[in-house]
């Protein structure tokens, strides 16, 4: 890895969140660099010491090789032919996760992954430690920025995402993979490259203790052999059944007392058991104290997020679904009761057999579909499940409109899009934030 000091001109590439962080960083440690800001379009708080480079300017100076090391924003691919260039002309590309990882060696990580569930398990490992008194921050993804994290407590539980661990340098201490299914192929250009990238963080030398669901089939596959495997939902950890959590006999906590809704919520927190008990020892003789910690957990916005009830009818914000299996794994969470689902977004070419083998089975009542991709889910929905009352709808108003006129007590009415919101939605927390308005609450 390049050091920043080793470097005389530096660009940002990306100015949110973690880009601000960067540069935070970057002038706490001293760094004498010319300093760079690369972003789409012009922004308005460019630091007064920064040039600024927008639009087409940066793209050029980036595949020019124009600087010496540039800190990447995760949201923008790393296949992207500037890259490429710029890596040819000598360039070194980084990313805030590297920079800090190297910074910070003797920081105890824990980093989680997965294609759905991280942010959720994340802060519920977080919160549990803290409960427990074990002195740790959140960061990545959810919580703060590690670069703003200028002294590691005893413990730092980062979610990392593919983009995050796809050209990642340096391995945690402890890496929990909780699923894999496709997602994200625009980025990584296909389903095999999004799974090697995501699992690239358990081959970094010296690699991390490894923390991976036994009821995985694609992670039994490519990590099986791993040496240093954890496995939850195996017979000698925890693993989650119907009615609850268990460690062999022992039931550590019952669905009944958990605030996440679910089975594969349920499986979230065996696996957040597992990691936890890596830290302070074995929980056999804490499981009042663990159930008292996941009990107080508060349950992260737009994930199956309860909004509440109208006549009878519950209404449900689960916005952060972009994949068929989170929009299954909802559906799910309400047993026997009717659903009426409102399906659809961004289209990204992925296949909806799964969603559509499991409607039926799942009492859907309706599926409501909306733009970009709604056409194409109710295609194949039609095709795999016919006897399923699925509906065309212009946007997210229609489909709620639709959705309140079929609805009877006793009924579910849930967004759970199976799709990013791009292109309708600036991110999937404005899209469920609208979906709250609309229906009322």
């Amino acid at each position: 890895m390049m050091q920043l000091a080793e470097a005389k001109s530096i660009a940002i590439w990306g100015y949110g969140r973690e880009g601000r962080a960067s540069y935070n960083f970057i002038k706490r440690s001293g760094i004498n660099a010319e300093i760079t800001i690369i972003s789409d379009d012009k922004i308005d708080d460019c630091p007064a010491d920064c040039a600024l480079l927008f639009g087409k300017g940066g793209i050029d100076a980036i595949g020019a090789g124009k600087f010496d090391l540039i800190i990447k924003s995760p949201g923008i691919s790393l296949y992207r032919p500037e890259i490429s260039a710029g890596k040819k002309a000598g360039t070194y590309f980084t990313s805030a996760t590297n920079i800090w990882l190297k910074n910070n060696p003797d920081a105890r990580t824990i980093a989680v992954t997965g294609t759905k569930g991280k942010s959720t398990t994340a802060k519920l490992i977080h919160h549990i430690l803290c409960e427990m008194g074990v002195v740790a921050e959140l960061a990545g993804n959810v919580g703060r920025p590690l670069m703003e994290i200028e002294s590691p407590p005893e413990i730092t539980v980062i979610e990392l995402s593919s983009y995050q661990i796809a050209d990642l340098e340096v391995a945690p201490d402890i890496a929990l993979a909780l699923n894999l299914y496709p997602e994200h192929i625009p980025w990584h250009q296909s389903v095999e490259k999004y799974y090697s990238d995501k699992l690239r963080i358990f081959t970094i030398e010296p690699t991390p203790t490894a923390v991976l669901d036994a009821n995985s089939k694609e992670l039994k596959q490519r990590l099986g052999n791993l040496k240093n495997a954890i496995w939850f939902n195996s017979p000698s950890s925890y693993v989650a059944g119907d009615n609850g959590v268990y460690r062999g006999d022992i039931e550590i906590i019952s669905k009944n007392d958990c605030p996440l809704l679910g089975k594969h919520n349920l499986s979230n927190i065996a696996a957040a058991l597992c990691v936890v008990e890596i830290i302070v020892g074995t929980l056999a003789n804490k499981v009042d104290e663990i159930k008292k910690a996941v009990s107080s957990f508060t349950p992260l916005a737009h994930r199956l997020e309860l909004l509440g009830e109208k006549d009878g009818v519950l209404f449900v914000n689960d916005s952060i679904s972009t994949t068929p299996q989170s929009a299954l794994a909802a559906l799910q969470s309400f047993g026997e009761r009717k659903k009426i689902i409102i399906l659809g977004g961004q289209d990204r070419g992925l296949d909806y057999a799964v969603l559509a083998e499991g409607l039926t089975k799942n009492n859907v009542k309706a599926a409501l579909t909306i733009p970009d991709n709604g056409n194409l889910i109710a295609r194949q929905l039609r095709n795999i499940s016919p006897e399923t009352n699925t509906i065309e709808c212009t946007d997210l108003e229609d489909a709620l409109n639709k959705a309140k006129q079929m609805a009877q007590s006793g009924d579910v009415v849930l967004l759970s899009p199976a799709a990013p919101s791009f292109g309708h939605f600036k991110d999937y927390a404005e899209r469920g934030s609208r979906f709250g308005t609309l229906s009322g609450f």
